[in-house]
């Protein structure tokens, strides 16, 4: 079953929104994020919306000139502050991998009990074991 294609206020409504994330999280606005929202395929969207996609792309040009004064004007962060913010990063990493190394002994250790578990009850027997036992 085929699903209904959008109509222009909905394509308009979600590029829209697109626009408006792409602004507010810094990132670049694209017609596959709107395709991805819409859940549209590409050849569809590009067959029935040529209009709003020339539209979109408009706003989008806009919006990255209108950006540019913006993030010139900014200035760099101290090289103190960088310092700091990377420490804090390193220090924020290191207690993750400590938290993921715990988690993977702990799984380990798990793994062997429940493999001997299933080996005592399947009658298997450790062949290791067995070869150490005869030298």
């Amino acid at each position: 079953m085929t699903r209904p294609t959008p109509t222009d206020d909905e394509v308009q409504l979600a590029m829209n929104l697109v626009l408006r994330e792409a602004q507010e999280t810094g990132r670049r606005a694209t017609i596959t994020a709107v395709e991805r929202r819409l859940d549209v395929k590409h050849a569809t969207f590009y067959r029935n919306f040529p209009h709003l996609i020339t539209w979109f792309q408009e706003q989008v040009d806009a919006q990255r000139n209108v950006a540019k004064p913006e993030h010139d004007a900014e200035r760099p962060k101290p090289q103190e502050d960088v310092i700091t913010d990377l420490r804090r990063e390193n220090t924020t990493l290191r207690r993750t991998l400590t938290i993921y190394a715990e988690a993977l002994r702990q799984l380990t250790l798990d793994y062997q009990e429940v493999r001997s578990q299933v080996q005592d009850s399947a009658h298997v027997a450790d062949l290791a074991a067995h070869r150490s036992r005869r030298h």
